[in-house]
C-alpha cells in the first residue's frame, strides 16, 4: 500500500446519526451520473458523512485508514462523534505512530479497546496510509455484533482463496452485494479505496436488510418474440426482467445507483449469469433508468410483490 499524500490535511468530516434536511446533491462534485450518487447522498442526509469546506466530497480520491475508521465505526453505530469528543486524548495513544493531539486518536484507542483494530506488528497503525478493500470490510463488519457469516465456498472469487485471513469478510460482503464483482470474477481485495467506493460499501451494508444489490444488464432485439423461461413471449419494450431465482410474476423495483432513477419490472425469465449480475432488464425497462449505451449499471433491487 502506498502512502497517501492527498489526505494529510484533516478533512472536515462531521459524522452523526442526526437526520439533516439537505438536498440530495449537497456536494458540487457528486451529481447524478456519479456511480456513488445515491450512496453519498443518503449518507450525507443522515449525517454519516460530510464533505470539505469548498462544498466537495472528492469521491475519487483515496481515503486513509484514520478517516475510514471514523466513517466506518460511525456508520455501524459503534461510536458517535459526541462520544469521541468527550474522551481524554492525553491518555489515549494506542499506537506508536499516533500523535496524542491528532483528531483521530480517540477513535483509534476506542476501536482498539473494542477489538475492531489491532495495528501492525511493529506497534504502528499507519493512520495516513490508504486503506484497502479488505481492511475496510474487516473494520466495518467487526464494528457490528450481530454478523452471521455464510458458507465460504458459496462466495469464492478468482482472487480470494479460502485460506486468506479476510475470506470471512469478503464472503459476507459478497453475499449482501456490498462489493463490486468484476467481469473476471474477481473483487481486487487489496485495491486501495476511494472515498466514493467506501461510501458505497457503507450504504449497501446499511440497506442490505431491505434491498439486494448488484449489476443490472439488458437484453432486447436479438431475443424479441422468443419464448422466455416462463413460457411468455419476450417483448423488448415491456417492463419485464430475468432473475436467477425469483418466482415468475414477482414485481421488482430496480434503482440505478448512479442517478436514482427507478423502474418497476415483472420477472418472466431466467438469468443473468455473469459475475456480479443480479437482474437482466428488457431493453425498454433499461432505458427508463439508463441509456442502452451504458450496458451495465450498479442497481438496487426491492421486491414489490410476489405471485
Amino acid at each position: 500500500m502506498k502512502l497517501s499524500t492527498k489526505l494529510l490535511l484533516i478533512p472536515t468530516l462531521i459524522m452523526s446519526f442526526l437526520t439533516l434536511a439537505l438536498p440530495a446533491n449537497a456536494f458540487s462534485d457528486v451529481e447524478a451520473g456519479c456511480p456513488y450518487y445515491v450512496a453519498i447522498s443518503h449518507l450525507e442526509k443522515h449525517g454519516i458523512v460530510d464533505g470539505y469546506n469548498d462544498g466537495t466530497f472528492k469521491p475519487y480520491e483515496d481515503i486513509n485508514r484514520a478517516e475510514a475508521l471514523k466513517m466506518l465505526t460511525t456508520a455501524s453505530g459503534l461510536f458517535s462523534a459526541k462520544e469521541m469528543e468527550s474522551l481524554d486524548k492525553e491518555t489515549a495513544r494506542p499506537f506508536t505512530d499516533t500523535p496524542i493531539s491528532a483528531w483521530y486518536t480517540t477513535y483509534l484507542k476506542s476501536a482498539k479497546d473494542a477489538g475492531v483494530i489491532n495495528g501492525y506488528d511493529d506497534g504502528s497503525f499507519k493512520p495516513e496510509q490508504t486503506i484497502t478493500l479488505v481492511e475496510t470490510l474487516k473494520i466495518l463488519l467487526e464494528s457490528y455484533n450481530d454478523i452471521e457469516y455464510p458458507e465460504i465456498a458459496d462466495y469464492l472469487f478468482n482472487d480470494t482463496p479460502d485460506y486468506e485471513w479476510f475470506i470471512a469478510y469478503t464472503t459476507y460482503a459478497a453475499s449482501k452485494g456490498m462489493i463490486n464483482v468484476y467481469n473476471t470474477n474477481t473483487i481486487s481485495p487489496d485495491q486501495e479505496m476511494t472515498r466514493g467506493y467506501l461510501a458505497e460499501i457503507v450504504y449497501r451494508k446499511i440497506m442490505s436488510d431491505d434491498y439486494n444489490f448488484g449489476k443490472a444488464t439488458f437484453y432486447g432485439a436479438a431475443l424479441d418474440g422468443n419464448y422466455t423461461a416462463s413460457g411468455e413471449i419476450f417483448d423488448m419494450y415491456a417492463m419485464t426482467a430475468a432473475h436467477k431465482t425469483l418466482p415468475f410474476g414477482t414485481v421488482v423495483n430496480v434503482t440505478n445507483l448512479a442517478n436514482d432513477k427507478k423502474v418497476e419490472v415483472r420477472i418472466t425469465d431466467r438469468g443473468p449469469y455473469g459475475p456480479g449480475r443480479v437482474i437482466d432488464l428488457s431493453s425498454g425497462a433499461f432505458e427508463k433508468v439508463a441509456s442502452l449505451g451504458t450496458g451495465v449499471i450498479n442497481a438496487q433491487l426491492e421486491i414489490v410483490s410476489t405471485p
